[in-house]
């Protein structure tokens, strides 16, 4: 557990100097997030804040676990990594387009979904070489639901996807951040990939420093598109993307809500959620952001108990 803390702290300190220099400099240079025109009012105060700072802490947090895992050969973390940082590219120019052109539309749709649909194709892909299954594991149970051929499609889904609902959750401050930490902290208790997220929680726990409300600085899609894969691919290694239903289940919820709500108006012309993510529905309803997280983090914990005990069954 030394090199587990030891990844910890390294992150965290160089993550929190870091950051400090980077809101700085846009500050200085009046660089800021841009915020969606269809998006809450209460938002509105968040344009201009400074922005990216996935930029700083992922490559920090991913960095040090790589050179840990090098020097001790613990050699399990590194698909994750690369998971990681490929698909923190796909936010990194994302992002740059935001800033570049103030605009919160960021790269087209379709084209953020090929690169993600090419670069989880090969973190599969990756997973088979290390450990080849076609199966996934059943909570509480010891059986393995073989899919055959559609396990890589089912995996690719699930890796794509988590991506996506980690992105559609990062809207309120400090909500993705704290969520990450609550669900997949109970995974260090077991030893479960304990490296790599003490690596990653060093450098969120920086970022969250100076994303509380108010926030100093907004994560962008160099960080929530790099934790959402790196989330679904430590689970996809072993054939447990069934977890992600406990352990991701605030992920999931954020992605869904957004899913029931397109095809409920286009169905009834009505919506069921004041707006969608479900956390702008309370947004609208005039929570607090503390009070969102609050709730959500609640959720989520139950979530990580449950799937803990699913997991020792």
């Amino acid at each position: 557990m030394m090199i587990e803390i030891l990844s910890f702290f390294i992150s965290y300190f160089f993550s929190l100097i870091l950051l400090k220099y980077f809101i700085s400099y846009q500050r200085n240079n009046k660089i800021g997030q841009p915020i969606r025109k269809e998006g809450p009012d209460l938002h509105s105060h968040k344009e201009g804040t400074p922005t990216g700072g996935g930029i700083i802490f992922i490559p920090v947090s991913l960095s040090v676990v790589f050179l840990v895992s090098l020097i001790f050969k613990r050699y399990e973390t590194l698909i994750p990594l690369l998971a990681g940082s490929l698909f923190s590219i796909i936010g990194f120019f994302d992002d740059l387009k935001k800033i570049k052109e103030k605009n919160a539309e960021g790269i087209s749709a379709s084209r953020k979904l090929l690169f993600q649909f090419s670069f989880a194709i090969i973190i599969v892909i990756l997973i088979q070489f290390y450990n080849p299954h076609t199966y996934l594991i059943v909570p509480f149970t010891s059986y393995k639901w073989d899919l055959g051929f559609f396990y890589y499609i089912v995996s690719v889904l699930v890796i794509v996807g988590m991506s996506n609902a980690f992105n559609l959750t990062d809207g309120s401050d400090g909500l993705a951040g704290t969520l990450f930490i609550v669900s997949l902290l109970p995974l260090i208790a077991i030893n479960y990939n304990s490296l790599l997220l003490m690596g990653i929680f060093g450098g969120l726990l920086a970022f969250l420093f100076y994303n509380w409300n108010p926030a100093k600085i907004i994560m962008g899609d160099v960080g929530s598109l790099s934790l959402g894969a790196i989330i679904s691919v430590i689970f996809a290694m072993n054939g447990m993307e069934m977890f992600l239903f406990f352990f991701g289940l605030i992920f999931l919820i954020e992605m869904f809500s957004v899913i029931i709500q397109i095809s409920y108006f286009k169905f009834t012309g009505k919506r069921i959620f004041k707006m969608a993510p479900i956390h702008h529905h309370f947004h609208m309803l005039n929570w607090s952001e503390g009070r969102i997280v609050i709730l959500f983090s609640t959720i989520a914990v139950f979530g990580t108990l449950i799937g803990l005990i699913s997991w020792k069954v």
